[in-house]
């Protein structure tokens, strides 16, 4: 029988009590779950390395960001550890928790690992990990809605949208066309024309369509 092998690494015991009591009332209960846990980087990274020694494999690791660092490896947060698993078991699904929304955080994580989830401990409970955990091993992503917001925010920041733009890209995305978009937005065609153009050049689709505009603002998470 398949058997999921969970990695669950956090420096508060009682928290991962709660993932361990959360992820074993799942209704398909029909895959059993093993689970090995870790309270510091040190301990974490003895037990990624045992398991790959002992060809082990681990399908799905829960990682904290914040834990007691392992200094002689330089294994200073979760993030590195993550980046230890993807060298020894690349098809693991990696689900990064934390209390911090900083941008520059969240995308030095997401640059260097691209975790399959990305979770602000403040934004779920039980129903929502059990959603995560489900949507995650069947090849899906979760990201729950702060590191949505704060990486849609931040890329917009980027691109120097304003709201007007933003609302162009969702009335694009509801299938509203261009000319019929001036009562909606108290703007003349002609600006509306402009602001579109800009976005274009700003999405590197500037001899694009509409479905290519929207398409590229979905990839980035901007729609």
């Amino acid at each position: 029988m398949t058997t999921h092998n969970l990695l669950l690494v956090d420096d508060h015991p009682i928290t991962i009590d709660a993932y361990i009591n959360i992820l074993s009332r799942l209704e398909n209960a029909t895959i059993p779950k093993h689970f090995t846990t870790a309270f510091s980087c040190q301990e974490a990274y003895n037990k990624i390395r045992d398991r790959n020694h002992s060809q082990l494999t681990l399908d799905v690791a829960f990682l904290d960001i914040s834990l007691p660092p392992y200094e002689d490896r330089n294994i200073q947060n979760g993030i590195d550890l993550g980046i230890l698993i993807r060298q020894y078991f690349p098809k693991c699904k990696i689900i990064l928790l934390t209390m911090h929304s900083e941008p520059l955080l969240l995308h030095n994580a997401i640059e260097r690992i691209n975790p399959e989830g990305f979770i602000l401990k403040n934004d779920i409970n039980a129903q929502s990990l059990m959603t995560a955990y489900q949507e995650i091993v069947v090849g899906q992503k979760f990201y729950s809605t702060t590191i949505h917001k704060v990486l849609r925010q931040d890329i917009i920041k980027k691109l120097d949208f304003d709201a007007i733009d933003c609302e162009i890209l969702a009335l694009l995305s509801r299938g509203i066309r261009t000319k019929d978009m001036t009562e909606q937005l108290e703007l003349s065609l002609s600006t509306i024309e402009k602001r579109k153009s800009n976005i274009k050049i700003q999405l590197l689709v500037d001899k694009g369509t509409d479905k290519d505009i929207i398409e590229e603002a979905k990839k980035i998470g901007i729609l």
